[in-house]
This record gives C-alpha cells, structure tokens and sequence, in this order.
C-alpha cells in the first residue's frame, strides 16, 4: 500500500497551490482528481473558459474598434461557435500543460479517479475503469471545488436550456439567449454575446446584482449593458419554463 505525506483530493487552484509548495518542501505527494485532465473548475468550466471566450468576442467582434469604425465593424463578419470553441481549447490545453509541467518539476505524482475515506488515513480510489486502489497518508487536503447550480424547476435538455458548464460545448450560435441568474458568470456571458449582436436576455430575481461592487461603478455598468442591447431584467422570477 502507497502511503504519502499529503494527499490532495482535487487539483483546482487551492490543490494545485498546495500541491507545487509542499513538493517545493521535498514532501512526498499525491493528487487525486476525478476528471481524467487536472486543473478542476477554474481551468475546464469556470474561470479560464469564460475569461477566453470574453476575449476571443472582443477580438473578433472588433467590439474595441467600434468606437472609431462604428457599431457594424467586425473582424470576422461570421463568427462560428468552432470560432469559440477552438481558440477556447487551444487555450485550457496549454493551461494543462503548464499544471503537468509545474508537478513533474516537483515531484508530484497524479491519480485519475473518485476518493472516498475509510478511516482518518486512508483514502480507496475508484478509476473510471471500476479499479479500486487503497493508499494512505500523514494529512489530508480536501479541495473539490464547486459545480453549478441546477435548480428543480428548469428542464435542461442539453440543447436549448443548459446549465454553464454545458454552454460551453454548444455547437451553434443562439438567435436568442436568456440567461438566468446575474451573478459573474452569467453577466460575463450576457456580455459577451450581446457583443456578438444576439438578443440577450438577463433575468435576476433580485432587486440588483453583483452586489461586491460599488453602486457607483454598477449603475454606469447598467447602463452600458442596456446601451449594448441586453434586456436587464432585475426583480423577475422564473415562475415556469
């Protein structure tokens, strides 16, 4: 049986920290997550997706020209979900490449598949083959991350109604998109694809959003979102899909 000086379950921003300094420190680890590409949440549906596809609408809607050329100027004049998706992909494979890089330079060793505790050292890892291994350690550091929110009452499909993690792998370009839920994502995605001259719905069942920053800098910002056509809608509920 392996046994390990630290055992990380989840290879997200706080795994992967913790990971490269305790091997910097010359302690023997491992990481185990569940997906079979490590980088967790951050890498593969939240942070670094939706901050490349912001950047790949920027540049090419030509939104940052606009200004000079006018509303209709575009770098490409048809952009494609392929458009998004492979400056998309190019971007987290580099991303895992890099995190592979960081733990081979320090000695930390990588197991693909589902921990459980048996007790208060040892951990029974189940691969997507059906395998089980048993391994055990000094310490422990849980960081599995987050997954999103699919309330009850909304019937995702897949297709038509997706949940963040699914829009990523669209296949075409919405006519029309209603995006529930004002938070970052979901005005970060409101944004991006109004740049992209669809109609874009945003429906918050709250009396505001993003409620972390200053009222000043929010009430400019609702004002640039309706001035770029997205229908704000604050203190709206869904009552039925």
């Amino acid at each position: 049986m392996a046994h390990y000086d630290l055992i990380i379950i989840g290879s997200g921003p706080s795994g992967r920290s913790a990971a490269i300094q305790a091997g910097k420190l010359k302690r023997k680890v491992l990481v185990i997550d569940r997906k079979d590409r490590l980088g967790g949440v951050s890498v593969h549906t939240g942070t670094i997706p939706s901050k490349t596809l912001r950047e790949t609408v920027l540049n090419l809607s030509g939104w940052r020209e606009r200004s000079f050329y006018g509303r209709s100027y575009r770098v490409k004049q048809e952009i494609s979900a392929d458009d998004l998706k492979g400056r998309l992909h190019q971007t987290l494979d580099h991303e895992v490449d890099v995190l592979e890089h960081q733990f081979n330079r320090n000695h930390v060793e990588t197991l693909n598949g589902t921990a459980h505790f048996i007790d208060a050292n040892t951990v029974e890892v189940e691969t997507e083959a059906g395998e089980t291994t048993t391994i055990t350690a000094d310490k422990f550091l849980i960081a599995t991350g987050t997954k999103t929110y699919r309330p009850d009452y909304m019937p995702f499909n897949g297709t038509t109604i997706v949940d963040s993690d699914e829009f990523l792998e669209m296949d075409h370009l919405p006519r029309s998109l209603i995006v529930v839920g004002a938070g970052v994502i979901g005005v970060e995605y409101a944004s991006m694809f109004a740049a992209l001259d669809i109609n874009v719905t945003l429906i918050e069942p709250r009396d505001s959003f993003l409620d972390f920053i200053d009222k000043g800098i929010i009430s400019d910002f609702t004002h640039q979102i309706k001035e770029n056509g997205v229908d704000l809608r604050l203190g709206s509920s869904i009552e039925k899909v």
